[in-house]
């Protein structure tokens, strides 16, 4: 289980370096769910570093389900968009379920012109719509505490 810690504390590493070049937050929802929120305006170069980390994140921990949030994301591009997209087909690849939540009316209206297609993704709404699902897809439950 040392590698478990290892990669535990990359994650927690993770949230500390995002204010650099990399605009990504990382946090994790369930043992078996990690979050990512991306920020302010993405670009191609971008894309393949937030890549490049995530893909080391999902494989170091173990995580089956992955949700990104791009309700932060100002603006994008189609190049961008198809990443994204890419990004979703990798992680699915080596495993990992993708859910993209919050995306914005111009973001999406960039998405459909760009003719990007999210077929086979879930998508939800904001991040409660997506957290609900991921404890929907792993059999748990969400009780009120009295």
């Amino acid at each position: 289980m040392p590698k478990r810690k290892e990669a535990d504390a990359k994650v927690a590493i993770s949230r500390k370096k995002i204010g650099g070049e990399i605009p990504i937050v990382v946090n994790k929802i369930t043992d078996k769910c990690l979050y990512s929120g991306f920020f302010g305006i993405l670009d191609s170069s971008r894309m393949k570093s937030i890549t490049d980390r995530i893909l080391e994140m999902l494989y170091a921990t173990g995580i089956e389900i992955i949700i990104i949030d791009l309700s932060n994301v100002d603006i994008i591009d189609s190049a961008v968009a198809s990443h994204l997209v890419r990004l979703g087909e990798t992680c699915s690849l080596v495993g990992v379920e993708t859910i993209f939540c919050g995306i914005m009316p111009p973001v999406a209206q960039i998405m459909i012109t760009a003719g990007v297609e999210m077929r086979g993704f879930k998508i939800a709404r904001d991040l409660k719509s997506a957290v609900k699902l991921v404890y929907e897809i792993q059999g748990l439950k969400l009780v009120e505490i009295e």
